[in-house]
């Protein structure tokens, strides 16, 4: 008997693995002083490391659609860039996550969430460098691994230089965000950050928007109040969040107490909450594939422009 499968039947998985995987061997550079491929290359690239530098996260997308998407900054051997990442299922995730905590929210139950759908997830990137743009945007979108859609598909006549797709998924840029999960609990401090904030200082929109997400039910609150109908916008101008982000380092002020590790749970020392940018001392095993551990240095020379493979 013989059955014809399509390419749409196939259940094509792009996890972080998946993408590391498919870019780890691939490309050699001419000059492989400095690393063969760009795999090895990125450790010379370093990502943002406060939190106030992932201000670009757009709320509304986030709990309306459950759909994460984060601006990445990235200081690379020749300029700085942003690289671009897009998830789905951290809200949902996130629920998960509380109710197995006695329905209680914690940071650590947002960076678990948003870690776990990092590594078990279909991921999504883009980066503004030229590398990606002419080698890699091309075929990350017609492959679904892009942020990007076919509307913004240069098109394979239009100065590719990786004709035959054989370059792996992405620039140096791309595969140190990739490789590192550092940065996943910058963005939970974000969230998390907004949480509280809308919980206190915009209350409609948190009463109808993030609450019965978070919960799994309405709050009590919007029946009492007839918020059924208002507004259902969610402010994250860049300004917002900055502000956001400070009010978050003010109220994670050391407290007095036996405050544990927001990743691990353990511990028992009186720490600083991590809604600060110092919080990026915490313990992250949990959010690195250990064999693509890097020491980012960004204080190294410049280097000649890499000749292209």
């Amino acid at each position: 008997m013989y059955i014809q499968i399509k390419k749409s039947d196939i259940l094509l998985e792009d996890t972080r693995t998946m993408l590391v995987s498919k870019s780890r061997g691939a490309g050699t550079y001419q000059d492989t002083s400095r690393g063969k491929n760009r795999f090895e290359r990125k450790k010379y690239s370093s990502v943002a490391k406060t939190v106030k530098q992932y201000n670009k996260i757009d709320m509304n997308r986030l709990w309306k659609e459950d759909i994460l998407e984060v601006s990445i900054p990235v200081v690379g051997e020749h300029d700085s860039y942003t690289v671009s990442v897009k998830m789905e299922g951290v809200v949902k995730e996130i629920a998960a996550n509380i109710k197995n905590n006695k329905n209680q929210l914690e940071y650590r139950t947002i960076v678990q969430a948003i870690t776990k759908i990092f590594n078990s997830s279909n991921i999504y990137v883009k980066c503004t460098c030229k590398d990606y743009k002419y080698r890699f945007a091309h075929w990350n979108i017609v492959n679904n691994v892009s942020v990007d859609d076919s509307s913004n598909d240069p098109g394979p006549g239009r100065g590719i230089a990786n004709p035959k797709d054989d370059k792996g998924r992405g620039c140096k840029h791309v595969l140190l965000v990739l490789a590192n999960g550092d940065w996943l609990m910058k963005v939970a401090s974000v969230i998390n950050n907004y949480i509280h904030y809308a919980e206190e200082k915009l209350q409609k929109p948190f009463l109808k928007l993030i609450f019965p997400k978070l919960y799994g039910y309405p709050a009590e609150e919007m029946v009492e109040q007839d918020l059924i109908d208002t507004d259902d916008y969610l402010d994250s101008t860049e300004g917002l969040i900055d502000a956001i982000n400070a009010y978050g380092k003010n109220r994670g002020k050391y407290k007095a107490g036996t405050n544990k590790n927001p990743v691990t749970g353990t511990g028992g020392k009186s720490i600083k909450t991590p809604n600060s940018d110092e919080e990026a001392k915490t313990d992250t095993k949990s959010t690195k594939d250990k064999s693509d551990e890097i020491e980012p240095n960004s204080d190294s020379k410049m280097s000649p422009e890499e000749e292209e493979v």
